[in-house]
């Protein structure tokens, strides 16, 4: 849960400092979301190994939740945006933060109240599935992005690459 809620705020933050520049950079990076998409429903496709079945009742509620999660982490960034003003009391200061932890909080609930509904479209095995392929997928974007930026020292073997 603890890496989960770290995970969401660095994705958060992430998407914070990338906001584009021009309109070209909008398209650009509207482009890398709708390919890490793709490549994030291949892998749980393929991870989960759903049925057709599976995947017709499946990817509408994921979906339904994804976007539910967008919006409550557009939430938590634009509050994260703001704690940058140096015009802020300590009182103003301190009720963003509380805000910002209680969208964490919120996002932990929406993933919760979704489960029931997983385990009746693919079953709970499966769903314990899904939860270890997200993760998973996370730590393989991170490690590429990382990748991306530079040599990866840390955990780096006899030259080995991130991987993809």
């Amino acid at each position: 849960m603890k890496n989960a809620l770290i995970f969401t705020l660095l994705l958060s933050s992430l998407a914070a400092f990338a906001q584009p520049k021009t309109t070209s950079d909008a398209e650009a990076l509207e482009k890398k979301k709708e390919k890490i998409e793709a490549m994030k429903v291949a892998y749980l496709t393929n991870e989960l190994e759903l049925t057709v079945e599976e995947s017709q009742a499946f990817w509408p509620v994921y979906n339904e939740l994804q976007d539910k999660e967008i919006e409550l982490r557009s939430d938590q960034s634009r509050t994260f945006k703001g704690l940058g003003d140096n015009e802020m009391s300590d009182e103003e200061i301190e009720k963003m933060i509380y805000s910002m932890a209680d969208a964490g909080i919120n996002i932990a609930k929406l993933r919760k109240s979704y489960l029931d509904d997983f385990i009746e479209v693919i079953g709970a095995n499966k769903t314990a599935k899904l939860m270890r392929a997200e993760k998973e997928f996370g730590r393989r974007m991170m490690a590429r992005m990382k990748g991306s930026k530079g040599p990866q020292q840390r955990g780096k073997k006899n030259g080995e690459r991130p991987i993809r």
